[in-house]
């Protein structure tokens, strides 16, 4: 097993892009790993969310990131603000020119509606804390338990982080198609070649230097020149001939 290792890092030492590869590999992987373990503990497919609408003003402000939690229909209550539940959900289908499967609405739970008229023995009737108690235009019907994605939890309190997230959605994406934008596979493209491009070339710029051998004291050690004596030349007496070395 240990030589398995060792040769890996052999390998990885020698080719550089595979090295990074598996960088982004590990990093991607790691991240989708924490994604699926927050989905899973907060029981809810969007576990967090970033409020694009001013709907909910003075509630949830544009680039709130907010955390949702899934919970069961009978918890979620009705009610003008703060008291009615404020829920995560998609409207109902084909109602209000909305078709997109993906499109989130978050508005509070302001009353109860009729049982039975919206297919399910529960519906909510929602409404935005900023649209002057109008109700939302599917309220004919309400809002079925099986369309609420999460009941919101609380508004994590870092700024601009959610702001950035949306500039960045907008620059990325078309929030009319939902299709990335030409500019935006273009960052991405550009992001992977810099990456393979540093983890490649960044190397080869380090000057290699062997190194002096550490003494046992993990200084390296310095080797003190030796001095040869003059040897005295032929025909002289060596016991009387003036000292010429060096003492050492």
């Amino acid at each position: 097993m240990s030589s398995t290792i060792k040769r890996v890092r052999a390998f990885l030492k020698r080719n550089e892009a595979i090295k990074g590869l598996l960088l982004v590999g590990i990093v991607l992987l790691a991240a989708v790993s924490i994604w699926a373990g927050v989905r899973l503990a907060l029981n809810t497919e969007y576990p967090v969310l970033v409020v694009s609408s001013p709907s909910m003003v003075p509630t949830l402000m544009v680039g709130d990131l907010i955390v949702i939690r899934g919970q069961p229909a009978s918890t979620i209550v009705a009610g003008p603000p703060p008291i009615g539940s404020i829920i995560v959900f998609r409207p109902p289908c084909c109602s209000y020119n909305v078709n997109d499967p993906n499109y989130l609405v978050v508005h509070r739970v302001v009353r109860m509606g009729t049982p039975g008229v919206c297919g399910n023995p529960q519906c909510f009737i929602t409404v935005g804390d900023n649209n002057h108690g109008a109700e939302d235009p599917w309220d004919v019907e309400g809002v079925p338990p099986n369309k609420v994605v999460g009941v919101y939890q609380y508004t994590i309190p870092v700024p601009y982080l959610g702001t950035s997230i949306l500039a960045i959605r907008s620059f990325m994406y078309d929030d009319t198609t939902g299709q990335p934008k030409p500019q935006g596979l273009a960052v991405i493209l550009v992001l992977v070649i810099a990456l393979f491009a540093f983890e490649v070339i960044e190397p080869s710029t380090k000057k290699k230097s062997a190194p002096s051998p550490p003494s046992s004291s993990g200084t390296p050690v310095q080797e003190t020149p030796k001095v040869q004596p003059d040897v005295p030349p032929a025909g002289i007496d060596v016991e009387n001939a003036p000292f010429r070395g060096r003492l050492i």
